[in-house]
């Protein structure tokens, strides 16, 4: 198996209107029109809040002042012998005016309405521990090469 690379997977969400953001992803392949947050690379040097701050700001051009850390999680792809470790974000606290600077559709959902879209499979994993608002997660996704979920080992750490 390959290195496991190491990314950020970062949530918007709007309090005051009670909608969170999505990305629709445009890429050819399984995740083609599905809905994930804003994922992005960590530099080597790079702290890993500030990575994420820095991932959404480039992908929606919204001023974020800070992240909460909710979880950690690593998916497998057995077929491929692929692993990424996504440590997960969340913020309420930005800035700005949407746009749309990355492949695909950034778009605000309201939050009764997201288990109405087609999700990737880890967003879909994660949302119900992420929509908590309180703990902290983490774990293992199995995924099958249509990145649909085979199995979960995801836990509950803590509650904030």
């Amino acid at each position: 198996m390959k290195s496991p690379s190491i990314q950020t997977l970062s949530f918007l969400f709007d309090n005051k209107t009670d909608h969170i953001l999505f990305h629709q992803i445009a890429d050819e392949g399984p995740l083609k029109q599905k809905h994930s947050g804003i994922k992005g690379s960590i530099g080597l040097l790079e702290d890993m809040n500030e990575s994420a701050i820095r991932s959404i700001r480039e992908a929606s051009g919204l001023k974020v002042s800070e992240v909460v850390l909710r979880g950690v999680v690593k998916t497998i792809q057995a077929e491929s012998h692929s692993a990424v470790i996504y440590f997960v974000y969340e913020s309420s606290r930005f800035s700005g005016e949407l746009e749309n600077k990355i492949s695909g559709r950034l778009k605000w959902v309201d939050i009764l309405n997201i288990f109405n879209l087609p999700m990737e499979g880890l967003v879909q994993e994660l949302m119900t521990n992420l929509l908590d608002g309180e703990s902290f997660f983490e774990g293992t996704i199995y995924l099958n090469d249509q990145e649909e979920v085979v199995s979960s080992g995801l836990r509950i750490c803590n509650s904030i």
